[in-house]
């Protein structure tokens, strides 16, 4: 867990609300939606206070801009309102309703969340903490997969290491 008070003081209704906490539970790239979107939530936020932009805004729509609540690659548990889009187009739009529906979501936060899939969006961000947050996914998402890639592929390497081995010792 990110150790930062002014960073939880400003996300703690968020990261400790029921719902949002089911994210821990639902895959996402080679992690959980939860451990993502936290941190892309606080590079952002360290970012923004760098460069004196809206912290608080980028933190709180950062940390829900994935927060659609189904795992996309299981047959039958998408949204069925976009059932005909591709996840990537359609997935910005359910995770603003979830936070609208849980959380009071200001015009930037919206922004944040809506807009975070550009160019997928078509629509590009309006503010530049939208910006921030679009670039900062888009690294942790490449990040991500390349750690599960190479996870994967070096406990192959060793287990066929440990075969080579054991046939060795066998002979």
């Amino acid at each position: 867990m990110i150790r930062n008070s002014e960073y939880y003081e400003i996300t703690k209704d968020i990261l400790n609300h029921e719902v949002f906490m089911q994210s821990k539970h639902i895959r996402h790239h080679e992690g959980s939606i939860f451990d993502h979107s936290l941190e892309v939530s606080f590079r952002s936020y360290k970012i923004a206070k760098k460069l004196k932009m809206d912290y608080r805004a980028i933190a709180r729509g950062a940390l829900l801009h994935d927060f659609f609540l189904y795992d996309w690659r299981t047959k039958g548990n998408r949204n069925l309102k976009y059932m005909k889009e591709s996840h990537a187009v359609s997935h910005p739009r359910v995770a603003l309703e979830n936070a609208q529906k849980y959380f009071e979501v200001n015009d930037m936060e919206a922004d944040i969340i809506k807009k975070h899939m550009f160019p997928t969006t078509i629509v590009p961000p309006k503010y530049r903490e939208s910006w921030i947050v679009t670039m900062v996914d888009k690294y942790y998402a490449v990040k991500e997969y390349q750690e599960g890639f190479f996870n994967k592929h070096s406990l192959q390497l060793r287990f066929y290491q440990l075969q080579q081995t054991l046939s060795f010792l066998s002979v």
